[in-house]
């Protein structure tokens, strides 16, 4: 384990429990969603359908995962300590869930009400992570590369969720003007900015503590979250100076940096030191695999001025790059933190002389079995590629795509609803003692 990990200041389990284990809820909704509706709801970009589905994942599915793998990460890897963190937790929480939720509805019943209580609900949730989170990382002493670009990511969030409440606003009031012009900065800032930056912020530790790797090369530690930031300032200035070579340059380099991060990364999977096999390790390779794939494709489009496929593009970055790497590391950090709660418990009653009392604490590898863990991820690589397939003929293979992708998402809620389970029954054993 990590030498520089701050375990001690780890918050209460539900902190991040209850991100974790909800997010799958939104994901599986979204399936469902796509069964009932069809291959219709593809036909265009800005249908309503369409649009419910792909926030249920990036608000669901994503933020909900996302932020409660900070609220564990921020304490554990920088060393300070979050304030009331189950009362915050809470309310972030909720706000985030009836946000989603009711964002969605909105699309499918288009309901002017259900966007006002959408955007009123995502704001306090945004508001109060943006500040907590932010607030914690500048009094952090830590200057490894990871607190610098959880702070890119956070700004990236604020951005993202500032231009989303303002096209949001347009459904409030037909007198609204749609600033549809706005929607790919928006996806850009979201998907580029917030996601793949704190994904790679959290690769950055994660990936040499549990995959037993060597670290990062200093250089890329230093300077690819920079770029990338800067890669985005530079598509930002596009709507304001229109000019097409710098929005080519941009492309460029955003292609030639999510490659850099992908090969780099299954370079050191590759050479990882620790030769038991792993779940984890799958879902990072298939990740690495799906975005290399996707800058690959970016950059021969870009050079070559090819208009890419907008749905196969989204499904290969959205499903096989960032929901694989979350689905990936939710298998470490649950059974992680229920191993170190319970670990935390039995030395709380050796130190108090009640060592009869204490439980048997499993390895991390028996929390969540590697078999069902295992057949998750088969189905769960399945339905990526029916996925991907369903953007180019989609009367062929939507509905056996949604539908794989349903029981892959329903399963990764019931082991995770399982290791929580056994969670809460172990700690009510050591209650009762």
């Amino acid at each position: 384990m990590n030498a520089s990990l701050s375990l001690q200041q780890s918050p209460a389990f539900s902190v991040p429990a209850r991100f974790l284990v909800s997010a799958p809820l939104f994901s599986l909704s979204a399936a469902l969603l796509m069964l009932y509706y069809g291959p219709q709801m593809i036909s265009d970009r800005w249908t309503p359908e369409l649009l419910a589905v792909t926030h249920l994942l990036t608000l669901g599915f994503f933020a909900m995962s996302m932020f409660g793998a900070m609220l564990q990460l921020i304490p554990v890897l920088m060393g300070v300590v979050i304030p009331q963190a189950v009362f915050f937790s809470r309310i972030i929480y909720a706000a985030l869930f009836i946000g989603c939720i009711s964002l969605a509805s909105g699309w499918l019943t288009h309901t002017p009400l259900l966007f006002i209580i959408a955007l009123i609900s995502l704001g306090v949730s945004f508001c109060i992570f943006l500040l907590l989170a932010s607030e914690r990382l500048l009094r952090s002493k830590s200057r490894h590369a990871t607190r610098s670009m959880m702070l890119l990511a956070l700004f990236a969030l604020l951005v993202t969720a500032g231009l989303g409440i303002y096209l949001a606003l347009a459904y409030t009031d037909q007198g609204f003007t749609l600033a549809r012009l706005l929607t790919d900065l928006h996806l850009s800032w979201g998907l580029f900015g917030w996601v793949l930056l704190l994904i790679i912020a959290v690769a950055y530790q994660v990936i040499p503590m549990f995959q037993i790797t060597d670290e990062y090369p200093a250089l890329h530690q230093r300077w690819l979250g920079w770029l990338v930031f800067a890669i985005l300032l530079m598509l930002t200035a596009t709507y304001v100076w229109p000019l097409g070579i710098l929005k080519t340059v941009a492309s460029t380099l955003l292609a030639i940096c999510m490659l850099v991060f992908a090969l780099t990364t299954l370079w050191l999977l590759h050479r990882r030191r620790r030769q038991l096999p792993d779940l984890t390790l799958n879902f990072w390779r298939l990740a690495m695999l799906s975005l290399g794939l996707l800058a690959l494709i970016w950059l021969v489009a870009t050079v070559f001025t090819i208009q890419l496929p907008t749905l196969f593009t989204g499904v290969l970055f959205v499903h096989g790059f960032a929901m694989t790497t979350v689905s990936g590391m939710m298998y470490k950090i649950v059974p992680f933190l229920i191993w170190l709660h319970l670990s935390t418990q039995n030395k709380n009653l050796r130190d108090q002389g009640a060592r009869e009392a204490q439980v048997k604490v499993p390895h991390m590898r028996k929390i969540i079995p590697e078999v069902p863990g295992q057949w998750q991820f088969r189905l769960h690589l399945a339905s990526l590629l029916l996925l991907l397939a369903a953007t180019l003929w989609p009367l062929w293979f939507f509905y056996p795509a949604a539908l794989l992708f349903a029981i892959a998402q329903a399963a990764l809620l019931f082991n995770l609803l399982k290791a929580a389970g056994f969670y809460r029954q172990t700690i009510a054993e050591l209650a009762s003692h």
